[in-house]
């Protein structure tokens, strides 16, 4: 996208000494060799130029784009959705059975510290790390503006803290590491974790005092760390240590600042048009480019097998993730890309089905399609890794712990009240009625008791003139059928729609709470046994809007459950789940319920590499692993 053109393309500039000199996780062989061009520290560093460059790497470092070995190397490859959701309760390895059995083990809780996945990881954090230690070391004794010098060294210094926040809860104490490591110097022993956390809040509170408000960026710097992301990220990292007054006091300071607001459609945060939106408070940047992999190593393991963006399928959502949204919750369908399902981007892109494939589901915030890439294995997909969504549950939690009940519930509340408003919510909302509709469209008896019509999901949040397809399975008799439903919306509140735009504008008319007529042309088309069957359907529903997702007014302990729960299906897929379990003090009780091989005491924490273990003799390894 045009927008983001210049920055990104500074990404590109490869600085010699940031590619060849690491400080954590490179043998000794590698550290000795000369570097591979005329510039090295001693002559680098000289001008404003130059500390525009260095900064501007310490960001490409974050997507990579070598391609050399940028293909199997990214700190948001596989491994770190491995490490990230595919490890959580929300989604599990996905794609074909053979493929990727190291993700696999992780996904099962049967990893060993030889995986490549930890040292990966560990490895390429470090090595943004050693960037931004260069650029803060270096950048002072450069003669240039002094207000864009600080900016500089404000913008690594929250990128380290970013890194560590990573590393700390994924590994506990690690390596502290605040200065470009010569050779020999990164044999250093673990910090403490409180240690690793005071340098965290060192560096975003010396962020905070020179980092710019987003809206103080020119256009074409869009997407640097601001004053926002660093209060924000500051507020996430009191929350991991229980700190919930200074939690709530930076989280109030980013909702205070004007600067953001949660965009009126959930469906559009996601794609390519909603970059660096008013919800956008740190995203990482990505261009594509037929010559580099630049972004591609996140969005493109994520994505379809076999088609449409040529993904690979990991990262699969877990049926526990489906079953907690509530009826009416559009976020699913945002989040959630189904087989046969329409893609954001039309119906001539939907979903086909794999028949290798276990547990097709794919993600959709990371999906971009094939028309939107610079070439294969090349996405511009920017990663969103910090919401004001986030920020605004994030203080509702805080000011629970804080014992104001009352703003808890307002700001979970508004999240809600974003997703109560979505496109679809009018569909979906009555599930006995709904029981009734297909077992009458497939002539099928009525059963009593319980449900028959088991939720699968809907589909993309693009439909043409109302048009809205939904799969439903059917299980009776021990018999699957399945059921493939369109829905055709004719009127909301007595006024026709037939047009995107008209049923919008309708939703947004409806007052809250009122009892809303909607006529809908329900399409069933059913299979079982190789024979289709086809039937249509008049519903006439009577929707009331308050109960779409109503206001939680819940308090003690079912308000902080509440809250959780809404975190989960707010920011589902977006690799907060694992980290916000843990902090909760679930994560073994969530993760033994889904059958992962999960060992109080162990895995709380992950391995430290194996190979970071025979390179640096005072490393100590977490427990359980040896």
């Amino acid at each position: 996208m045009q927008r983001k053109t210049l920055f990104i393309n500074q990404f590109y500039i490869v600085l010699i000494t940031m590619t060849t000199i690491l400080a954590v996780g490179c043998t000794k062989d590698l550290l000795e060799k000369p570097p591979r061009g005329e510039r090295t520290l001693s002559n680098f560093f000289l001008t404003e130029d130059d500390a525009v460059q260095a900064t501007n790497a310490t960001y490409e470092q974050m997507v990579n784009f070598d391609r050399s070995d940028g293909f199997w190397s990214s700190v948001h490859y596989i491994w770190y959705l491995g490490m990230t959701d595919i490890a959580s309760d929300d989604s599990n390895k996905g794609t074909e059975p053979t493929d990727g059995t190291d993700v696999g083990r992780i996904d099962d809780l049967i990893y060993d510290p030889a995986e490549g996945v930890f040292n990966g990881l560990w490895e390429w954090y470090y090595q943004i790390i050693y960037r931004a230690n260069s650029a803060i070391e270096n950048i002072p004794n450069i003669e240039m503006d002094e207000g864009l010098k600080t900016r500089l060294i404000g913008e690594n210094k929250f990128i380290r803290a970013y890194s560590y926040f990573f590393l700390v809860r994924s590994y506990g104490g690690v390596p502290l590491i605040t200065a470009p490591s010569a050779i020999g110097e990164f044999e250093q022993p673990r910090a403490e974790v409180s240690t690793v956390y005071d340098q965290i809040e060192s560096d975003l509170n010396d962020a905070i005092a020179v980092l710019p408000l987003k809206s103080e960026y020119d256009l074409n710097d869009l997407g640097r760390a601001t004053k926002g992301a660093a209060q924000g990220l500051l507020a996430k990292v009191h929350m991991f240590q229980n700190e919930y007054q200074e939690a709530e006091n930076l989280a109030l300071e980013v909702i205070n600042s004007g600067e953001y607001s949660l965009t009126p459609d959930y469906s559009q945060i996601f794609v390519p048009e909603g970059e660096n939106n008013v919800e956008s408070i740190f995203e990482i940047q990505a261009l594509a480019a037929s010559d580099f992999s630049g972004g591609t190593t996140f969005s493109n393991p994520q994505g379809v097998r076999g088609g449409l963006n040529l993904g690979w399928g990991f990262n699969s959502s877990e049926r526990d993730l489906l079953d907690s949204y509530e009826p009416g919750d559009d976020r699913m369908q945002s989040t959630v890309l189904f087989v046969h399902e329409t893609t954001p981007y039309g119906p001539a892109a939907a979903v086909t089905d794999n028949p290798f494939m276990i547990d097709e589901r794919y993600n959709q915030k990371a999906f971009t399609p094939l028309e939107n890439t610079g070439g294969n294995l090349n996405s511009g997909t920017n990663i969103r890794r910090l919401r004001y969504s986030d920020i605004l549950l994030t203080a509702a939690e805080a000011a629970f712990q804080n014992g104001k009940i009352a703003d808890a519930q307002m700001y979970v509340n508004m999240v809600r009240a974003r997703a109560r408003n979505g496109q679809l919510a009018t569909l979906g909302v009555i599930p006995e009625a709904l029981d009734e509709v297909v077992a009458n469209a497939v002539g099928m008896p009525e059963i009593t008791g319980s449900p028959f019509v088991r939720y699968v999901g809907p589909s993309g949040p693009s439909f043409d003139a109302g048009i809205q397809p939904i799969e439903w399975e059917l299980v009776e008799s021990n018999t699957i059928l399945l059921i493939n439903n369109l829905d055709v919306i004719r009127s909301i509140d007595g006024v026709s729609v037939s047009t995107m735009s008209e049923f919008r504008t309708q939703m947004k008319s409806l007052s809250p709470g009122a009892s809303v007529p909607v006529v809908v042309d329900r399409i069933t088309e059913s299979y079982n046994g190789g024979s289709k069957t086809t039937n249509v359907q008049t519903l006439n529903l009577s929707i009331t809007t308050a109960e779409l997702l109503p206001d939680i007014t819940s308090s003690g302990q079912q308000l902080l459950e509440d809250i959780w729960h809404e975190r989960r299906v707010e920011l589902a897929m977006e690799q907060h789940r694992l980290f916000d379990i843990r902090r909760q003090g679930r994560v073994g009780a969530l993760l033994k319920a889904q059958g992962k091989n999960f060992i109080d005491g162990q895995h709380e924490l992950f391995p430290i590499p194996r190979n970071e273990l025979n390179l640096n003799p005072l490393l100590e390894q977490n427990p359980g692993y040896n």
